[in-house]
């Protein structure tokens, strides 16, 4: 019997599998292109980063917001009375315009700020600069914004005008306070300096006047202003004690210039100091002055923009020698809630 022998072609040569070959490889490169098309090469992800601008314009916002108005006629001068309580008096003949009274109806502007959450959110934090350049935290018993116009001029003022405070039960009155000023425009976010006012040389006194109310004794502080502008009731805040300078580490990503860093004097209410130094060589916030006292309860509050979105920390601690206090995170969260947090603190 003969065997059957199968014969089989050289498939190197085969011009049969050189044609499924282009065929196949033509198919290949057809399939790449169209992945490449279907599935495009994706950016590596980002961070959403901190807006410096955007929490600017926030804090300017907010002072906006805050600003109510007021119609006195110029002749006759008068009292406002802000949604808060303060008072503010004005004798005839006030405004003016390079120092000529004006007549006529004016416009006038003011703002109150008593509470922790708003010196916060407004930028108008208690960090006041003394007469020698050193900077160092005060304690608010209210600030204020006072301005005038007529049309669309800003006017000036010509005469004292009066301030006096919402009422005060008599137990929480501070008798320490004096009169600190801080820019002339509602945008200023200048260090309280001591005022003096009538220009006798001194720093202006408040003026203490106690009534009887239905709950007790009420005091209102009452001071000058000779011009317009920002006004605040302050005191030096003191500590015998030994001090220090505190750092703030921050997550990567923030600095000087994308968000800000506040300190709460636990207890004191209205201490909130803007730690308003940004070291490039430590990475880190910090207060210029070094004087912190230590064994002081305070609360580091942290406050960003990212996406639109206002985001926070905030963490207690007590100060130690040459103190640095790590922020890991911030959560986002509205206002209304962070006024509420800040507010809320011991």
């Amino acid at each position: 019997m003969k065997t059957q022998r199968q014969k089989f072609t050289n498939l190197k040569n085969s011009k049969v599998v050189k044609n499924i070959f282009k065929s196949v490889l033509g198919l290949l490169l057809m399939t790449i292109i169209v992945s490449c098309i279907d599935d495009p090469i994706t950016e590596p992800y980002q961070q959403p980063q901190p807006n410096g601008l955007a929490l600017a314009e926030l804090f300017e916002n907010n002072r906006i917001n805050a600003v109510e108005e007021f119609t006195l006629d110029a002749a006759t001068g008068g009292i406002i009375t802000g949604s808060q309580g303060t008072k503010v008096t004005f004798p005839p003949n006030s405004f003016g315009i390079n120092g000529t009274p004006v007549t006529g109806n004016v416009i006038i502007q003011m703002v109150e700020i008593y509470d922790k959450a708003s010196m916060v959110l407004k930028n108008r934090s208690t960090l006041g600069e003394k007469p020698n350049g050193d900077k160092e935290a005060l304690k608010s018993a209210g600030q204020f914004f006072v301005g005038a116009k007529q049309g669309a001029n800003e006017l000036e003022l010509l005469e004292m005008a009066t301030i006096t405070s919402k009422d005060v039960n008599s137990d929480d009155v501070d008798w320490g306070m004096k009169v600190f000023k801080a820019g002339e425009t509602l945008e200023s976010t200048e260090d309280w300096v001591e005022a003096d006012e009538d220009n006798n040389g001194e720093q202006d006194d408040v003026n203490f006047k106690e009534a009887e109310g239905t709950t007790g004794v009420i005091v209102t502080y009452n001071f000058g202003i000779g011009s317009f502008g920002w006004s605040n009731l302050d005191r030096w805040y003191s500590f015998a004690g030994p001090k220090t300078q505190l750092f703030v580490d921050v997550p990567e990503g923030y600095n000087g210039d994308n968000c800000a860093v506040y300190l709460y004097y636990d207890g004191e209410n209205t201490a909130v100091a803007r730690m308003d130094t940004w070291s490039e060589t430590e990475q880190m916030f910090t207060e210029h002055y070094g004087l912190i006292p230590i064994g002081l309860e305070v609360h580091i509050i942290m406050v960003a923009e990212i996406e639109g979105e206002l985001h926070y920390a905030m963490q207690g601690t007590t100060i130690v020698d040459n103190h640095i206090e790590v922020i890991s995170s911030l959560s986002p969260i509205t206002q209304p809630a962070l006024e509420s947090l800040i507010n809320a603190l011991p």
